[in-house]
């Protein structure tokens, strides 16, 4: 479908790609990885044809279309949410509309001379229309849209009075929507949550065409893609896999090229000695001539460079009181929509609250409120000595697209401001020349990183962030994990992110349809309170049956309910718990092998091992042992997982009373 040959690309000195090439074919799902500022978002606007300043071919089947949803900077307002969504069907509406006039000539008489050269032509409208889904193209369209999150009575709202977020799930529809045959996605998953993540999965596994998509969601990843092409040295390495499979063969590829590497540098000292030794003698002229001419020639290998990752730790400037935040019933609506309604939180120093929920139902809103940027009803209340940062999407809005890096960090600094504010940069991964680089021309994660050197270069002792992972590749997330586990202030956040909140929260905050509930720990705390929640509240309803039942219903009692539960659980555990102790000792015994076989192969890999003839014979002999060992230990993991899968299936299946 598309070919791309050597493109080699840069702007203001910096080459972003060096001969780089793909071959995207039909019903290809290819997800695109790499660091922050690699170039991702720029390959795919050549792709799409918005840039042609590069140097080399890209071949296109002819009539090709495609369709590209940008990261962000999509921002509507005159039209409602259906119509901006139905402009994908702008094509069909202008027959649609073409028909109905032909069709009022023909009630009202006129052009009777035309005669069957007429009639063909509203006929053969007629049939592109049908053929093309215009008896579907309606309906289709709402589909989508309630896919993507929004509610009927949305549909009739104005664009702008919806979010970036909201506007860019709009502009995703109309992609959709359009059915072009490469759907080209720069951070899909964004601006959506969970529910429509799930709905958008589901959507690209049945999509015909194919998809080219950058993400930092290796679980989005994982369900939808099934080549990797990640960029390395200003190239793509390709994988045929899923983002897991990448993860792991890429490990195994470094390997390889390391003993490569190694062995090369060892060809090459050894060919460099013979001919400094005999570079003199007139007898081995012939072949010191030939071996500089081998040098030449040799295509030496490259190690890819170190990642660079985020790592710093930050004190707030002072310390807070105890009581750092208190809203008491607070309350927020846009027009006739109310969003939040009798929210009492209190928050403490030392807290990590992560605010989690459903798109549309006030998370944004609430952390608006804490920072004090939208009026509300009832009390915001700030602690004693509370100073506070606020960390939000629409805060790329507020960077000025002409100013450096460097520029726009030191706008930050505070008064009191004693720091090396090029040394913070450069924790955020600016160094260099980076810090001369102008804000337009910051990729999403980038901009992300800047706004965080921003934050540091004046530390509150609260901060209030709005999903703050987005845009980051997976080293800086991790990386800012270890940046907030450290810093000793309070934190509230909202974040998708599942692992991002297990890893940070110790409290979660849950908003649900007209409230909010409150939980201790971390996202697995969470879900274990929850589904202890639901438990109870169907026990309360089951007591009721039982209440309600005097007539000699046979609906089991609360205690055979009880019974039945404990009898089914013991023997679901004692059929299960030793093939889940077999599968965790062998997981083990396969860890501790493969530590053995990385020890054996760095031997193996170093020069130095050569000059031992025992290490020499033996340790090849290990090595096989051991990989051997492993393939038994695979085959047996696979086969002691599909059986407890199995028999964790018909478990599942059993129903009895109560259940």
């Amino acid at each position: 479908m598309i070919q791309l040959n050597e493109i080699h690309f840069g702007y203001d000195g910096r080459m972003l790609m060096e001969g780089l090439s793909l071959h995207v074919r039909p019903g290809d799902r290819i997800g695109i990885v790499g660091p922050n500022g690699a170039g991702k978002t720029t390959l795919l606007r050549i792709i799409e044809g918005e840039i042609g300043s590069y140097s080399g071919t890209i071949s296109r089947r002819k009539g090709i279309v495609t369709g590209c949803l940008p990261q962000d900077g999509i921002y509507e307002k005159g039209r409602s949410v259906y119509d901006a969504a139905l402009a994908a069907f702008d094509d069909l509406i202008e027959i649609e509309d073409k028909i109905e006039k032909l069709n009022r000539k023909i009630a009202a008489g006129e052009d009777e001379t035309a005669g069957d050269a007429f009639l063909e032509r509203v006929g053969n409208l007629q049939m592109e229309y049908e053929t093309r889904g215009g008896f579907t193209f309606r309906t289709e369209t709402a589909r989508v849209l309630t896919g993507l999150g929004f509610t009927e009575s949305d549909f009739e709202r104005d664009m702008s009075e919806f979010s970036g977020g909201w506007q860019m799930r709009v502009a995703l529809a109309r992609l959709l929507l359009r059915d072009p045959e490469i759907l080209m996605l720069d951070e899909p998953t964004n601006h959506l949550d969970l529910p429509a993540i799930i709905w958008f999965e589901n959507f690209l596994q049945t999509f015909d065409g194919a998809v080219i998509i950058i993400s930092h969601d290796q679980y989005f990843l994982d369900k939808v893609v099934r080549r990797i092409a990640e960029f390395t040295q200003k190239k793509l390495e390709l994988y045929d896999g899923n983002y897991s499979y990448y993860e792991v063969e890429k490990v195994k590829r470094l390997e390889i090229l390391k003993n490569r590497f190694a062995n090369q540098a060892r060809e090459i000292r050894s060919t460099e000695r013979f001919i400094e030794r005999f570079r003199y003698k007139a007898t081995k002229a012939r072949q010191v001539q030939s071996r500089i001419k081998m040098l030449e020639k040799i295509d030496r290998i490259e190690l890819p460079g170190a990642e660079r990752n985020l790592s710093f730790k930050f004190k707030a400037r002072e310390k807070s009181g105890k009581v750092v935040l208190q809203l008491k019933d607070v309350g927020k609506s846009y027009g006739d929509h109310e969003v939040l309604k009798g929210i009492n939180i209190t928050v403490n120093r030392g807290d990590r609250v992560g605010i989690i929920g459903a798109n549309g139902l006030g998370k944004t809103t609430l952390m608006r409120v804490m920072a004090g940027r939208t009026d509300f009803e009832g009390v915001r209340k700030l602690g004693h000595k509370v100073s506070f940062s606020y960390f939000s999407q629409d805060q790329y809005e507020l960077l000025s697209p002409d100013n450096t890096v460097l520029c726009e960090a030191q706008r930050s600094c505070g008064a009191g401001f004693d720091g090396n504010i090029r040394g913070i940069l450069g924790v955020f991964l600016f160094s260099g020349d980076d810090v001369e680089k102008k804000v337009c021309m910051l990729s999403g994660g980038e901009k992300s990183r800047l706004l965080f050197a921003k934050m540091m270069a004046n530390p509150a002792n609260l901060l209030l962030l709005d999903e703050p992972t987005n845009h980051l590749d997976p080293q800086s997330r991790r990386m800012l994990e270890d940046v907030f586990l450290n810093y000793d202030g309070t934190i509230c956040f909202v974040s998708h992110d599942r692992y991002f909140i297990n890893n940070l929260a110790t409290r979660i905050i849950e908003i649900v349809p007209g409230g909010y509930e409150e939980y201790i720990g971390n996202y697995e705390d969470y879900k274990e309170q929850k589904k202890l929640r639901e438990q109870a509240a169907e026990e309360g309803r089951a007591r009721d049956d039982d209440e309600s039942n005097k007539n000699g219903d046979k609906t089991l009692s609360r205690k055979d309910v009880r019974r039945e539960r404990a009898k089914f659980v013991a023997e679901r555990a004692k059929a299960l718990n030793p093939i889940r102790n077999r599968i965790a000792g062998i997981e083990e015994e396969i860890a501790l092998l493969e530590d053995s076989a990385g020890t054996i192969e760095s031997e193996l890999a170093d020069p130095a091992t050569y000059n031992d003839q025992e290490k020499t014979k033996s340790l090849p002999g290990k090595l096989k042992h051991i990989n051997n060992k492993l393939e038994s230990l695979y085959d047996e993991w696979e086969m002691r997982s599909n059986e407890l899968a199995g028999l964790e299936k018909d478990f599942d299946r059993k129903e009895f009373p109560g259940l």
